[in-house]
C-alpha cells in the first residue's frame, strides 16, 4: 500500500516535470523558424535586397506593412486638390446658371411692366370711350328732348333735312304721339319712307 502511494507520487512528479506539447512546439519548431526568418531578413538587408519590394512585384500583399496608409497619405492631398478644382468648376457653373436665371427674371419683369403699361393704356382708352359714349348718349338724349318739345309742324322740316341714319335714330326715340304728329306734317311719301325705315331698323 505504501509502495503504491510512493509510485503514484513519483509518477505525478514526473508528469509535472515533463514539458507539454505546446512548449515542445514553441521550443523545437516556432522559435527556430522565427530565428531563421529574422536572420534571413538581416542577411538580405545587409546585401541591400528589399524583400518587401520583391514580394509586391510578385503580386503578394503584405499585411500590416503600413504602405497602403502611406500611399493614401501621399495621394490624399492630390485627390483633395482635384476635388477642390471640381467643386470650384461646379460652383462656377452654378453661378453662370444663376446669372442666366436672374437675366431671365429681369427680362420677364420688363415684359410684365410693358404688359401692365399697355393694360393701363387700354383701360384709359376704354374709360375715355365709355365717357365719350356716355357724353354722346347724354347729348343725344338732350336732342331727343328738344324734338319732343317741338311742335310737329316745326320738327318735320328739320327731320327732312337730316340724313336717314340720324333722322331714324331721333324718330325711333320719340313717343308714338309725337311721331304721329311729325308724320302728319310731312309729305305722304316721306312719312311712308320713314315709317318703313323705322320698321326695318335693327333694335
Amino acid at each position: 500500500m505504501q509502495m503504491n502511494k510512493q509510485q503514484s507520487i513519483k509518477e505525478e512528479a514526473e508528469e509535472t516535470r515533463s514539458p507539454g506539447k505546446l512548449q515542445v512546439f514553441f521550443l523545437l519548431i516556432f522559435v527556430p523558424i522565427l530565428f531563421l526568418t529574422f536572420a534571413t531578413l538581416i542577411v538580405l538587408t545587409i546585401l541591400d535586397i528589399n524583400v518587401f519590394e520583391k514580394i509586391e512585384e510578385a503580386g503578394i500583399d503584405i499585411p500590416f506593412t503600413g504602405e497602403d496608409e502611406v500611399s493614401e497619405e501621399i495621394n490624399g492631398p492630390e485627390d483633395q486638390a482635384q476635388q477642390i478644382v471640381s467643386l470650384e468648376a461646379q460652383l462656377e457653373e452654378k453661378d453662370l446658371e444663376l446669372q442666366r436665371f436672374e437675366q431671365e427674371i429681369i427680362s420677364l419683369e420688363d415684359e410684365n411692366d410693358l404688359l401692365i403699361e399697355e393694360q393701363k393704356q387700354l383701360l384709359a382708352e376704354i374709360e375715355s370711350l365709355e365717357n365719350a359714349g356716355e357724353s354722346a348718349r347724354k347729348e343725344f338724349s338732350e336732342v331727343v328732348a328738344v324734338y319732343d318739345e317741338m311742335d310737329g309742324k316745326e320738327a318735320a322740316p328739320v327731320i327732312l333735312n337730316l340724313n336717314d341714319e340720324n333722322a331714324i335714330r331721333i324718330l325711333s326715340s320719340l313717343s308714338s304721339e309725337k311721331l304721329a304728329e311729325i308724320f302728319a306734317e310731312m309729305p305722304s311719301e316721306d312719312a311712308a319712307r320713314y315709317t318703313e325705315l323705322i320698321a326695318n331698323r335693327t333694335p
